[in-house]
């Protein structure tokens, strides 16, 4: 199908509810959206869920698309991009506990037994290193589980910045052990 034919489809999908075009466009695109989702890693479930959600809102906002903007495809497909990467953020659980921190630090020596004097010896030397601030910032990511989002408000900085400085200590804490 040519640029042309799926512009004509969409037109009269979205200024006359032209189901016929909508089923012919659904039978073009949705396979073709399916096979990207498949593509990037998300079971064969997620994909054909998401794809369903896709041609709905193909279905719904289809006046929204402007032809002088972008191709038809190219408008699906963001729209199936925007889906993938919401899906992705919403099932992405991201816990942090003291056995990851641990693992992080010693992921080198994974077979090496800590023992509590060593503990004790490296959280000091790490309190040393690091300034009110830096230790500020990993207990309340790690210790009072604040989400990244929360340690910018609270500390009234960009989220970008927190980010980077949690990961700065980590890696300073890193070679420090």
């Amino acid at each position: 199908m040519n640029k042309t034919e799926l512009l004509d489809l969409m037109e009269k999908v979205a200024k006359n509810r032209d189901e016929i075009a909508f089923s012919i466009l659904f039978d073009f695109l949705a396979p073709k959206i399916n096979a990207y989702y498949l593509q990037n890693g998300l079971a064969k479930e997620n994909a054909e869920e998401l794809t369903q959600e896709v041609m709905s809102i193909i279905w719904t906002k289809s006046d929204y698309y402007d032809p002088s903007k972008s191709a038809v495809t190219t408008w699906v497909f963001t729209i199936a991009r925007n889906k993938k990467v919401d899906f992705l953020r919403k099932n992405s659980k991201i816990n942090f506990n003291e056995e990851d921190i641990r693992e992080f630090l010693y992921e080198e020596n994974k077979t090496d037994i800590i023992n509590e004097n060593e503990i004790k010896e490296q959280v000091s030397k790490i309190n040393q290193l690091l300034d009110e601030y830096q230790r500020k910032i990993i207990k309340m990511n790690f210790f009072e589980n604040k989400s990244h989002k929360k340690i910018a408000e609270e500390l009234e900085i960009p989220l970008g910045t927190v980010k980077s400085k949690i990961r700065h200590i980590l890696l300073k804490m890193q070679k420090l052990l």
